[in-house]
């Protein structure tokens, strides 16, 4: 036994030694994707969690008498505050691909890095949409599908609106949040710091109050076709896209057009800080 003892606690510390270096290895791996990812995982977490918030508030108007529309507005402008909180420091925030379409041409933001946050976006929405489906699977199932479909996604809320209209309102209430957005971000303009999310969501709420109630306010491509790809395949059917005339472009379009519209109009009026394709100030 004397022996052996020292071969058996060699082979032990060799093993010991090989599992450790396997465990820093997939650690010192995972680190490497993570940081060459970082920013891509924040918009993911952070856009999962505006959906996880916004919609599950929305699930609790439906199924339950506890909520209200004003709460439920609020409880997105909440989300949205959480998921800059969440992502603002890594990535900047932005949860919508919208604003990083807006923030690529008006600002300096790298077009490189564009189609990576809106991959990033929509997926977290898809997961977000998920994370509601899960939390209310049993009452999703005893509903009609089509009384539970706007858990998930937006639309014209009856028959009186027209698409024009909706697109109209789509895009008056993007172009806000992005004059706010711009505004709460701009150096010569009183930046608000730490306070911009709390602005933001609050903008998202009086926007829903004020623009709401005629689409259900997407004033986010990510935020309406991601959770709309997961009904899809999740028992709604690809209807979700032939509802209203096809309506499903109108949320995605619109917020683009809006984004832009209204970086355009901050910039013509107000801007000063730095290059805009606008003016150069040197």
């Amino acid at each position: 036994m004397s022996h052996r003892e020292p071969r058996e606690t060699d082979a032990l510390l060799e093993r010991g030694n090989r599992d450790e270096n396997v465990m820093y290895q997939a650690a010192g791996h995972w680190a490497s994707v993570r940081h060459k990812l970082r920013k891509a995982f924040a918009e993911f977490l952070g856009t999962a969690i505006l959906l996880a918030i916004g919609s599950g508030a929305v699930a609790q108007l439906v199924f339950s008498k506890n909520n209200t529309y004003g709460g439920m507005c609020f409880a997105w402008g909440v989300g949205v505050i959480a998921g800059i909180y969440v992502s603002g420091g890594i990535s900047g925030g932005h949860l919508n691909p919208a604003v990083t379409l807006a923030s690529a041409i008006f600002r300096d933001f790298d077009w490189k890095d564009v189609p990576i946050y809106w991959a990033s976006q929509f997926l977290g929405a898809f997961f977000g949409a998920a994370v509601t489906y899960l939390a209310n699977m049993n009452q999703l199932q005893n509903t009609p599908k089509d009384q539970t479909a706007g858990i998930f996604v937006t639309a014209l809320q009856n028959d009186t609106i027209s698409t024009a209209q909706g697109f109209f309102v789509e895009f008056v209430g993007t172009a806000i949040l992005l004059i706010v957005v711009f505004a709460t971000s701009d150096k010569g303009n009183a930046p608000a710091g730490l306070l911009q999310p709390l602005i933001v969501g609050l903008t998202i709420y009086a926007i829903g109050t004020s623009f709401g109630y005629q689409t259900g306010f997407a004033l986010n491509p990510a935020r309406d076709l991601g959770p709309r790809f997961f009904i899809a395949i999740t028992g709604w059917g690809f209807q979700v896209f032939s509802k209203q005339a096809f309506y499903f472009w109108v949320p995605i379009i619109a917020p683009f057009a809006g984004a832009l519209g209204g970086a355009f109009l901050y910039d013509l009026f107000v801007y000063a800080s730095g290059p805009s394709p606008l003016h150069n100030y040197q």
